[in-house]
């Protein structure tokens, strides 16, 4: 009896870590094959109404607790609040963990081209390379929740930020939405800053909902948003040499 009994929790331990580590193995590569097929159907898709998705090459992998994709050329196009818009990322990188809360974090390096539309109707273009662009989005039942930009050493042609801020936060009752845009030694040839900060907040965001959760194109979002007597109130504004209104405006 002592010697099975020796036995059992010599072994049970072991036996016990082989089912889990089994388990964890299982799960992660069915999660793994949903995700690869999720990503094949949207490549050079619409991944939510009027904003495609599209990249050259991605490798999927983060074996045993995450799921990350590498992207080459990894590109995100379609219309925006005021007209097209577009982004390209030499290299970008997507991680979220097989469990918890829905969160993913994202990261971008080489060249970096964006262009867009501002409220005027105007183009605009900017290409520039950052020394760390990281970013990380929340989601829940009812759409995304929180999203986070952070760009440290940004420098174009006509341009240099030392970092630049930009988050974004659904308020509990989902009634409003703060945003927050923040630019630390930013150069240009008309504008010189040491800090540029700013804060907005959009109410009665009911029509936007259905864009944070992926239902409605983004220029009908902002379209009944208006319509709807949504407006922008500008609070805790630092922004020397710079129009606020021109610096978030574009998203609304």
């Amino acid at each position: 009896m002592f010697k099975y009994s020796s036995r059992f929790w010599l072994y049970a331990p072991i036996t016990l870590f082989v089912i889990l580590a089994t388990a964890v193995m299982a799960y992660w590569w069915l999660a793994a094959g949903a995700f690869e097929k999720k990503l094949a159907a949207l490549k050079g898709r619409q991944g939510i109404p009027g904003i495609t998705l599209d990249w050259n090459t991605v490798k999927v992998g983060g074996f045993p607790f995450r799921l990350d994709a590498d992207f080459t050329n990894f590109s995100i196009k379609g219309a925006g609040a005021h007209g097209p818009f577009a982004w390209t990322s030499e290299k970008f990188a997507l991680h979220g963990l097989t469990y918890g809360r829905s969160q993913k974090v994202y990261e971008a390096a080489g060249r970096q081209q964006l262009s867009w539309t501002g409220a005027d109707g105007s183009n605009h273009a900017a290409s520039f390379l950052p020394g760390s662009m990281r970013g990380s989005s929340i989601t829940d039942a009812k759409g995304l929740r929180r999203f986070d930009l952070d760009i440290v050493d940004m420098g174009g042609q006509d341009f240099t930020i030392g970092r630049l801020q930009f988050h974004m936060r659904r308020d509990p009752d989902g009634s409003d939405l703060d945003l927050m845009l923040k630019a630390d030694a930013l150069q240009t040839h008309t504008v010189s800053a040491e800090k540029l900060q700013l804060y907005t907040t959009l109410n009665r965001t009911e029509s936007l909902m259905t864009l944070l959760r992926g239902e409605t194109p983004w220029p009908q979002a902002t379209a009944n948003w208006r319509a709807q007597g949504g407006q922008a109130k500008l609070s805790q504004v630092l922004a020397p040499g710079v129009s606020p209104d021109a610096l978030l405006s574009p998203l609304y």
